[in-house]
């Protein structure tokens, strides 16, 4: 009996199935890409990329970086219809530059996208985990600080 499963064979975690289409645009040697299902790994530790239960793409196998995995370099790619890196999640307003975009000229992410689907969702929370952590450390050295000046008006 055959067991259909749509959990990555590395990391367990359940993939999300993608088309054909765009497996195509993204594995470098389409020969290998069969009639059957496959799902995309998101877990950014995971080397993975697209998988089923007899087949694995990784990250080598890719022909862009996958700009949402922790192995991809700072030029990787995270929206793929209008070419914004890695480094770019840094940059305020970015999630409503990519959105003006789409808004006036629509997008591909169905294909361009390693997931086949909109990039937004991911970006906006990578943009806030960001943000809180950014504000975690203001707030730690503030305490450090704060510390340190009772322990001097202290020792005086």
């Amino acid at each position: 009996m055959f067991f259909f499963t749509s959990k990555c064979p590395l990391c367990k975690q359940k993939g999300q199935k993608v088309n054909s289409e765009t497996m195509l645009h993204h594995v470098k040697d389409i020969s290998k890409i069969s009639d059957a299902t496959y799902f995309y790994c998101s877990t950014p530790s995971c080397d993975i990329v697209y998988f089923n239960n007899t087949e694995i793409f990784n990250t080598s196998m890719i022909n862009k970086e996958v700009g949402l995995k922790d192995s991809s370099s700072q030029q990787a790619l995270v929206c793929y219809c209008y070419n914004y890196a890695k480094s770019s999640l840094d940059t305020i307003g970015l999630s409503e530059k990519i959105e003006i975009r789409m808004n006036n000229y629509g997008s591909r992410c169905d294909t361009r996208h390693p997931a086949g689907e909109c990039c937004l969702p991911q970006i906006k929370q990578i943009v806030q985990e960001k943000l809180i952590s950014k504000e975690k450390k203001k707030k730690s050295i503030r305490e450090d600080m704060l510390r340190l000046k009772e322990k001097q008006a202290l020792e005086n």
